[in-house]
């Protein structure tokens, strides 16, 4: 990015389209400024039925576009639903389309578009079934034994009435969310359709390369016009990212969960905020000796969490339990142990780092030399992003590094990933206990009830050891220092509106560094 150098003769800068126009006496020259955010990996995919990692959900939130989208704090709000209301028996939800909503190439937005893109999510072949589960006929459709999925009709081109098995008031943040996303009936089952998806969110893809995928705001956007001409997802590691941004190539740090104590804050601003997550090592009970739940206990008890989070993470807050703060189920202090820690004879166990954290070296090296000081037979690997999803996805990872994201504003959506017939269950752990009370949770339309069953699953999930939690993220996000209107999300950083994101005119006037 080339630095803005402003003359004697400069009079005048005006922004007219995301472009920033210097004007003097004898010429104007026009200067189109990108805003870079840094990733930590390209998205595993541009599906939203196929999505399980923050990266892809990043890109579905500025291409795509749902029904509904999340606020900064947990509520929901329009988004191509122009209003939206539920039966006095909570079964049936009618969603009426904002007759302005477009894809970005000018076919209007239509019921039939909203069945088919939603029906997707329940195919046979979804990796995100388990979050619509809850609607009529579901589980027919998902199994192949019904060609017809009951719960989601059209009532006319710009009505559509989703139909639940019961209530289910939680039903909204699933629509909210970036997997629930409308995408053109016609096109989205073609093949090669995403190569090159076609959305009607904020931004629309132009082009990608290697490391590089660059968005341009989308002019016909039903909703208030992004400030951002062009925005690009670039996809480099941690220490890469740090280095572009004090030279101000890069203007967006969000993916990554800094201390604020890293010296590139010396070079633009620092937003600190609460996020709804759990950094863990999550535990494969598929692969010996983790089947052993006494290996599973003991090495969750010999991993010293709050000695790894004061050395890496140290403006996190301490994660004693799986479920994060502000939710039901999370543990408050850490269960005082009264007896030394007995290892048990065990094979070696393979602890997975993500390659692109800015210390993951020094934290595989940690891992090493702490657990085989206490006995344990440990070995560290680091893999890519995308090698480690791969290996998750087919459940070969023995354990792993990994923040563990509330993709919904309720337990129910966290805790169901130990449900024995989620395919997304990493632990694989099959428990009757977990998914009775899985199912009790979901027939309560009390909160308050709902509420308890919660901490009786959170308790559960702890009792069996799946996981080792090391903290939850208090991040501090490095953001350029000529950014305006950056607003973290408390649910997940693939939630942050950047619709509203621009560059101040007045620090571009002193010159871009």
């Amino acid at each position: 990015m080339k630095k803005i150098v402003l003359g004697t003769t400069f009079t005048a800068l005006i922004l007219i389209g995301g472009t920033y126009h210097f004007q003097n006496k004898s010429n104007t020259k026009h200067v189109e400024i990108p805003y870079i955010k840094a990733v930590y990996s390209k998205p595993v995919t541009y599906d939203p039925a196929q999505m399980n990692d923050g990266a892809s959900l990043i890109f579905s939130e500025l291409v795509y576009e749902g029904l509904l989208r999340f606020t900064e704090n947990y509520g929901v709000q329009a988004g191509i639903a122009e209003s939206w209301e539920t039966s006095e028996d909570g079964k049936t939800i009618t969603f009426k389309i904002n007759s302005k909503a477009t894809f970005h190439n000018g076919e209007k937005i239509t019921s039939n578009d909203v069945v088919v893109s939603l029906s997707r999510m329940l195919a046979p072949e979804s990796k995100v079934f388990k979050y619509y589960d809850m609607i009529k006929g579901a589980d027919e459709y998902h199994s192949a034994k019904s060609k017809e999925l009951q719960g989601i009709k059209t009532v006319g081109s710009n009505i559509v009435k989703i139909e639940l098995k019961s209530p289910f008031p939680p039903i909204l943040y699933v629509l909210a969310g970036g997997t629930a996303k409308i995408l053109p009936a016609n096109q989205v089952n073609e093949k090669g359709f995403f190569k090159a998806p076609i959305g009607s969110g904020p931004f629309k893809l132009i082009s990608q390369s290697e490391n590089d995928i660059i968005l341009e705001r989308f002019e016909k956007y039903h909703g208030a016009t992004p400030k951002l001409k062009t925005l690009i997802l670039r996809a480099v590691d941690q220490d890469t990212a740090m280095k572009e941004a004090k030279l101000g190539k890069v203007h967006d740090l969000s993916s990554w969960p800094l201390s604020g104590m890293e010296d590139v804050f010396e070079h633009g601003q620092d937003i600190s905020t609460v996020v709804a997550d759990t950094w863990i090592i999550g535990f494969n009970s598929r692969i010996p000796p983790l089947n052993d739940l006494k290996v599973r206990k003991a090495l969750k008890t010999s991993i010293d969490n709050e000695k790894f989070r004061h050395k890496f993470y140290p403006s996190a807050a301490p994660a004693f339990g799986y479920v994060p703060q502000g939710f039901p189920g999370h543990v408050q202090e850490k269960t005082k142990l009264n007896e030394k820690i007995f290892i048990p004879p065990h094979s070696q166990i393979k602890i997975t780092i993500p390659f692109g954290l800015e210390k993951s070296e020094e934290i595989a090296k940690f891992f090493e030399d702490d657990l085989r000081n206490k006995g344990w037979n440990i070995k560290t690997e680091i893999l890519k992003w995308s090698e480690m999803m791969k290996k998750y996805e087919n459940k070969t990872l023995q354990t792993f590094l990994v923040s563990m994201i509330v993709d919904y504003p309720d337990t129910e959506f966290l805790l169901n990933n130990f449900a024995s017939n989620n395919p997304d269950n990493y632990s694989g752990v099959k428990d009757t206990l977990i998914d009775s009370l899985l199912v009790k949770a979901r027939s309560l339309q009390d909160r308050i009830k709902r509420y308890k069953v919660y901490e009786k699953l959170a308790k559960r999930v702890n009792e069996l050891s799946l996981s080792a939690n090391l903290f939850h993220s208090r991040p501090h996000y490095w953001i350029h220092k000529c950014v305006k209107n950056f607003q973290p999300n408390l649910l997940a950083v693939a939630y942050i509106d950047y619709r509203k994101v621009g560059f101040d005119v007045q620090c571009i006037l002193g010159g871009e560094k």
